[in-house]
């Protein structure tokens, strides 16, 4: 066994002070791997005391799973003793008395004392060394994480010059992988090779920023990179001399949009203006309510806002199905009568727009296919491109269109025509409401008309009853007096043999209170038809028999030596009003009684051609001169030859109404003092 005290040195003092004071623990070993020597620092790091170390293996030191790989590298090391490192390239382990376990390097050397060989060990406890370096190595993966996850490209470049110094490309050091996804390439495909070999040579804006920032001025500024097609904020910082810091942010999508931006405004700046310019033709064709007028200032609009040097309106022909010019600027007539009239048909703008329903542009009528048809006329014209905007109502069907014409070809954009629809919409509510204004002014007219009619209608009611009132007055007068006469003699007549003076009287009586009947009731059937109360109830019925009936119930009114003849032809039965009738043919008969003279003949004749239903009555009465002939259908209106002979003057006008309710005609030939014959003819 050996003691520090046991061991002679040159400077015996300097190996006990190192041996003692030292900051690593030292330890001595001999060949059988026994601990020979241990300095106080051992005794600190394993927690030891100096007797517990001294002549034990140098294993207890050693962790348990590495024990008996150490008894083989121990023996090597003193077949070939050497200094060198312990373990080199490996992560030693050591072993506490309390079995704990702690990092450690160890560096080896060897001598010999007395002819024995013995090996050095100096131990460092690398623990703190080792959490040192983690954080080294924890703080460098995150400035790795960091630099390699920044949404800015980084770059770190050196300046490469010329011989007389100019400055003539910059060098890839260093990039991130933003860098690299900016450029296309991994990181070894950019290191090392010059920006030109990317971006092609430098510009002058950018050779004079490199300059600045060598300087050492920090310069920022908006780079666009044609050949990538992208916009950066790129900020130069000098790193060292001969190299800067290139930081870049991908702007193009904050470019695009503010390109789109500008655009946008643009464009709401130019629908600002058509949004002015369409609320001040909106508010001009208000105040006008004349249609041609208003369609004149329609056309000269369209042509302002689309920058048109001719065009024109066309409205809607419903019936024909046709668009009809009717305001046009800029053409002439040989223009107007090619176009008279635009079917749906028709290859034209407007003819398209009006099959299609939809806008029609044709940009250049000489190499518009679907306008061959119409080339001609348009060189004639002097337009070489035309839009056609259809017009609708409110429901929905084509009222009109709006064509405006150019001069040059000329392209539409959607902008053009989004204009037109939205001034179309003007167009479509001025002619609306002309339309309804138009409509409401007939209106107006035909109610004018009504209540004037209505006015006269009253004026002449008023009328017939003040000539009622006098007719009823007279007419009524003799019946009145009659029936008050003959009851009077009636009674006076009532003794035995006096039955033929009471059977007169009693006849008179009755033919008095008929004439008032008769009297009543053509003032109710008159006072009905004035009022459009009589409808037309029709039903089949047998024509002939109700003419035998009628002649039957009127044989009490003839005159001595009267008769009626009745002739029928064709089929019996007629589907008619069966009312109306018997009042037609008792009429015409009574009236044929009542002016003829006794002894006379009275024809009726009916014929049926299962189409056409012909009646006649015919007499041998004083007939009608010629003068009263043209009034003989007028109400109360009697002839002069007839004014001694009772009657109101309104059985004439009565019939009249009720044949041609029945949809027929009533006609007379007659002449004075021989005879009278009235026709009616009314459908089957």
């Amino acid at each position: 066994m050996f003691s520090p005290e046991t061991i002679t040195f040159e400077s015996e003092a300097g190996f006990q002070a190192l041996f003692k004071y030292a900051t690593v623990g030292i330890l001595v070993i001999n060949s059988k791997g026994n601990i020979e020597l241990a300095n106080p620092c051992i005794e600190s790091l394993f927690g030891y005391s100096n007797s517990e170390l001294i002549g034990r293996p140098v294993e207890i030191l050693i962790p348990t799973s590495m024990q008996r790989r150490h008894v083989h590298y121990r023996n090597g090391y003193f077949e070939n003793p050497k200094a060198r490192p312990m373990g080199y390239g490996m992560k030693l382990f050591a072993r506490r008395k309390d079995g704990s376990e702690f990092p450690v390097e160890i560096s080896l050397g060897h001598y010999e004392l007395s002819g024995e060989p013995l090996a050095v060990a100096f131990v460092t406890d690398t623990t703190e060394i080792r959490k040192i370096e983690a954080q080294l190595r924890e703080t460098a993966n995150e400035y790795r994480l960091i630099f390699d996850g920044i949404h800015e490209s980084f770059m770190l470049q050196q300046i490469v010059k010329n011989e007389s110094g100019k400055i003539t490309d910059l060098l890839f050091l260093e990039v991130n992988p933003a860098a690299q996804k900016i450029l296309g390439k991994s990181r070894d495909q950019i290191i090392g090779h010059l920006r030109s070999e990317f971006f092609g040579p430098l510009d002058d804006r950018l050779t004079e920023i490199i300059a600045r920032v060598e300087q050492g001025e920090n310069v920022s500024y908006e780079q666009y990179i044609k050949s990538i097609d992208r916009w950066f904020d790129r900020r130069f910082y000098l790193h060292k001399p001969g190299q800067l810091i290139a930081l870049s942010i991908d702007i193009t999508q904050n470019k695009r949009d503010e390109e789109a931006l500008k655009r946008n405004q643009s464009i709401l700046e130019r629908e600002t203006v058509v949004l002015s310019f369409l609320n001040e033709s909106s508010t001009r064709l208000s105040r006008i309510n004349n249609l041609h007028q208003g369609l004149d200032e329609v056309l000269l609009d369209a042509i302002s806002l689309t920058g048109a040097e001719m065009g024109n309106v066309q409205l809607l022909d419903r019936e024909n199905q046709a668009l009809v010019i009717v305001a046009q600027k800029g053409f002439s007539g040989e223009f107007l009568e090619y176009f008279r009239e635009v079917s749906a048909t028709d290859s034209s703008a407007c003819g398209q727009a009006l099959h299609e329903k939809k806008q029609i542009t044709i940009e250049d009528t000489e190499t518009d296919v679907t306008y061959a048809g119409h080339r001609e006329i348009a060189q004639k014209s002097g337009y070489r491109a035309v839009q056609s905007t259809p017009l609708f109502g409110l429901d929905g069907s084509p009222i009109g269109m709006i064509s405006t014409h150019y001069q040059s070809p000329h392209v539409f954009t959607s902008q053009d025509l989004n204009k037109m629809e939205l001034f179309a919409r003007n167009a479509e509510s001025f002619i609306e409401r002309c339309v309804a204004y138009s409509e409401l002014e007939m209106k107006i007219a035909d109610r004018t008309s009504e209540l004037a009619l209505a006015l006269e209608r009253e004026k002449e009611l008023g009328d017939l009853k003040s000539r009622f009132v006098s007719i009823a007055s007279h007419e009524f007068r003799t019946p009145l007096s009659t029936i008050l006469s003959s009851t009077s003699l009636v009674e006076s007549y009532n003794k035995e043999g006096q039955e033929v003076n009471r059977k007169k009287h009693t006849s008179r009586i009755k033919s008095s209170v008929k004439t008032l009947t008769d009297i009543l009731n053509d003032f109710l059937s008159l006072e009905k038809l004035e009022l459009g109360k009589v409808e037309i109830l029709k039903e089949t019925l047998n024509l002939h028999q109700l003419s035998v009936d009628i002649v039957e119930d009127l044989n009490e009114l003839l005159k001595t030596g009267q008769t009626i003849h009745v002739l029928y032809a064709g089929n019996k039965n007629v589907t008619q009003d069966k009312k109306v009738l018997r009042h037609v043919l008792s009429n015409l008969l009574s009236n044929a009684i009542k002016y003829s003279g006794e002894h006379k003949k009275i024809q009726l004749s009916l014929e049926n051609d299962d189409n056409l239903i012909s009646i006649e009555v015919k007499d041998e009465g004083i007939g009608i001169p010629e003068e009263d002939q043209k009034n003989l259908f007028d109400s109360f209106y009697r002839a002069k030859n007839a004014t001694n002979i009772q009657g109101t003057g309104l059985g004439l006008n009565i019939v009249k109404r009720y044949v041609e309710l029945l949809g027929g005609s009533i006609s007379f030939v007659s002449l004075h003092n021989v005879g009278t014959t009235f026709t009616v003819k009314f459908p089957a």
